[in-house]
């Protein structure tokens, strides 16, 4: 099903999966309210909607940790005829031993990963159900599925948005309003130089495009399905950890990790 109605609200999406989320949306029909901290290229993606004449997107240049971030979107959200969807795209990583880490970078990591995901649900989804239907796409990562040894703190943030979504998906059930947990393993986007910036690394075969990722997640969404897992290797990989025991998942993860993202070892130090 496609939604037309209503705003189509997209976090983090100055660059990566939300700037293609908001694209692609807007290509299709559906207005955009695109959120990031980046306003120059907040405007760069509504001037190209302009120029395609696709429908608006709208830049609103906000911080989604700050005090008050959710009702500042459903206030926006409201003044531009109401959310359709929600899409919680915006967040980021460190990698590194997490004993070498900044606490004030971690701490970040869970404000902005999982903190405002669920403050922007709370503002939003009440909407949603008000209208009798909608999509809530969050982003997780297939990094969701098991212990991530070196970037310790994504790893966790993206199990909970995965368990957060599912759980919220059971309890919209019949509301018309749906829940999607994306969980892509890796994407050509700028999260790897903010991750780990001047560390070598080598770009993996099955990495798949910020383009390719955004049509999967939105086709997801259109289905309702509450977990979308990109390419038939993430979904072997997911797959593993219902079957392996946890303790072998945690050795395969320390081992082949951060080798499947494309570095050749672990980053040590590495900071953002």
């Amino acid at each position: 099903m496609t939604t037309t109605s209503g705003i189509a609200i997209v976090t983090g999406a100055s660059s990566g999966i939300g700037a293609e989320i908001a694209r692609q949306l807007s290509a299709r029909g559906q207005p955009v309210l695109a959120i990031g901290r980046r306003a120059h290229r907040l405007e760069e993606l509504s001037a190209r909607a302009r120029a395609a004449s696709h429908a608006p997107i709208h830049p609103l240049e906000l911080d989604v940790t700050a005090e008050g971030a959710g009702v500042l979107v459903r206030d926006r959200a409201r003044e531009l005829g109401g959310a359709a969807w929600l899409v919680n795209n915006a967040g980021t990583t460190r990698f590194g031993p997490f004993l070498e880490g900044d606490p004030a970078e971690q701490a970040m990591l869970v404000r902005l990963n999982c903190e405002s995901v669920v403050a922007l649900c709370a503002a939003i989804v009440p909407d949603l159900v008000t209208r009798g239907g909608g999509r809530v796409l969050n982003v997780a990562s297939l990094a969701a599925f098991q212990p991530t040894p070196g970037h310790a703190v994504y790893g966790a943030t993206k199990a909970f948005v995965l368990s957060f979504s599912e759980s919220l998906a059971v309890e919209l059930d019949r509301t018309g309003v749906t829940v999607t947990a994306l969980c892509p393993g890796p994407v050509t986007t700028e999260i790897f130089d903010a991750g780990a910036p001047g560390v070598p690394r080598k770009k993996p075969p099955f990495e798949i495009s910020a383009e390719e990722c955004a049509a999967y997640g939105i086709a997801a969404a259109d289905r309702g399905d509450v977990v979308a897992v990109p390419t038939a290797l993430s979904k072997a990989t997911a797959q593993l950890s219902r079957v392996l025991p946890r303790a072998v998942i945690r050795r395969l993860s320390a081992r082949i990790g951060l080798s499947i993202l494309g570095y050749g070892g672990l980053p040590r130090g590495a900071r953002g």
